[in-house]
Formats: C-alpha cells, structure tokens, sequence
C-alpha cells in the first residue's frame, strides 16, 4: 500500500480520496479551504495546512484541481508540493483538466525533483468517481503506467495508456471538446423541440435512444425535459468553458480545426453573460429560452 499526498478535496477529489482510503492506502489531503476536506478525517485522512507538508515523503503526490493557475500555485508556489523534502523515485500525478503546456512545465518541474511524473487526467462525473468508475486517460511510460495501474485501479476502471507525457491531457482535452458539443446540440435540439411544439420527454427519449443517442444526450435530454437538474451541481457552465478553452488552444495549435469547439463555447458563453455561469450544464435550454423570448418581437 502507498502513501499518498491528495492535493485538492473538490466533489471529484474527495470521492477518490475515500476510495483510495478503502483500498487501504494512507492519505494525506491538502485542501485550500481546508474546512472543506474535514469530513475525509473521519475516513482516515490526515489533513495537511500545505501542498508542502502533505506532499513530504510520500510515494505518489496526486493533483486533483480546478485549472493551470490553481494546480501552479499547488505544484510550486511557495508552499508547494514541489517545495516539500520529496522521496526520490516518487510519482507525481496530475489528474487535472489543465493545459498541456502546463502539463509540460509541471513534467519538467517534477523530473528536476527527481519524480515520474504523469499526466493521468480523469472522465466521469462526482457520482462515477464515488463509485471508483472513472476512466483515465494516462499519458507516461509503459513501464510507469504499469507500476501505478494498481493504485489507479482503487479510483478507476479504466487505465487507457495513450502514449508519451501530454498525451493524456492532449486526448482529454479533445474528448471533453466532443463532450461539451453533444451538450451543446442537445440543447439546441430540445430547445427547438419545444419551440416547434413537439413533447420535450418523446423529443428525449427519441434523441437517446436513436442515432443521435449518446451518454451525454440521453443524461442531459432527460434533465431538460424534466426540468430537474442535478443538486449540487456536476459540471457548470464555466467549467465547461474553461475546458473547451483548453481545448480549442491545444487543437488549434497541431494545426487542426475547432469550429464546432468555437460555437460551443460561445453557446455555453451565453449561460455566463446571463448570470447562470456556475449552474449545471443542463441548464443551458434556459438560457436558450431567454435568448428566444429577448430575441422574440
């Protein structure tokens, strides 16, 4: 069993610190508001006042963080992880939604430490990750990848190795561009649904279950047809652009195309201009809604 230093107790970040827990490694949890992560004491964490004191002496340092600025600051502010008296030959491990130039700077930064670092950036929401069901997108050596799958295997059931540091984060970020575009038609489509009369829970179900059918219409259809979104909130609206974001800048650097990342991020930016920037991405039909009554003579 490892001992393992968990930066950062989001929804996402503490479900898999408690699975960590259950499959009998120690932790030690940084939080920025460390009020937040209390309850994971009662689970058998230990809680640390900074990245630097949590991340001594462990075997696997793990990130778990909001975006490039929060995992910087954690990583190498003053107080940060890489700051720490680290044990040689440890891992550090960025399961992050963050940039891939930040994930380059951070490899670059953890192996002058003397760590293996990976990129091994997550999919799934909170209740995937409470349940230890997320996929992983890993990005590092066949042979460092091997030696960590059974420390992975407690949060995941899903190791994919996609090839060489970056890699990870750079299909992650493609695959969360496709995400937030199924997201995004949905909306459209229910919306225009609604406005064409049609039944919005038939509208749903033949959306889900037709061609057009995908884990993201079929979950979101059936919040917006019902009008129930998810309590708290899974995914928002801002998050959603800052990973498209992301994500148009890594495509557009190799050279591709993201025409449809564009428009989706100006379709969610509707959400933020209207106040709901933190509200479920389900929600987006609302702000279609009010975008076609303000529009509306």
């Amino acid at each position: 069993m490892a001992k393992i230093a968990f930066l950062g107790a989001g929804m996402m970040g503490q479900a898999m610190i408690r699975n960590l827990l259950s499959g009998g490694h120690e932790v030690t949890v940084y939080n920025r508001t460390l009020a937040k992560a209390r309850p994971l004491e009662a689970c058998g964490a230990v809680l640390a006042a900074t990245p630097k004191e949590a991340a001594a002496d462990v075997d696997v340092i793990i990130s778990s963080l909001t975006n490039d600025e929060a995992s910087q600051a954690t990583w190498n502010g003053p107080e940060g992880a890489l700051q720490a008296d680290l044990k040689p030959g440890a891992y550090a491990i960025e399961v992050s939604t963050v940039s891939l130039q930040w994930v380059a700077r951070l490899n670059q930064l953890a192996t002058a430490r003397d760590l293996h670092f990976l990129d091994c950036p997550v999919a799934g929401r909170p209740d995937v990750a409470e349940a230890g069901q997320l996929k992983i997108f890993a990005g590092g050596s066949a042979e460092d990848v091997d030696a960590l799958r059974p420390l992975l295997a407690s949060i995941s059931k899903t190791v994919l190795h996609v090839g060489s540091i970056g890699s990870g984060i750079t299909f992650k970020l493609i695959y969360n561009v496709m995400g937030a575009i199924h997201v995004a038609a949905c909306a459209e489509g229910m919306f225009a649904c609604e406005a064409a009369g049609i039944d919005l829970a038939t509208a749903a179900e033949g959306f889900a279950t037709g061609a057009t059918g995908s884990p993201h219409v079929e979950r979101h259809a059936r919040y917006m047809a019902e009008n129930q979104h998810e309590d708290p909130v899974q995914f928002s609206a801002r998050m959603r652009i800052k990973d498209v974001d992301y994500g148009i800048q890594l495509i557009e650097s190799v050279g591709a195309q993201s025409l449809l990342g564009q428009a989706t991020k100006s379709v969610f930016g509707q959400m933020v201009e209207r106040g709901m920037g933190d509200l479920n991405d389900s929600e987006l039909i609302d702000a279609l809604r009010f975008v076609h009554a303000k529009n509306s003579p």
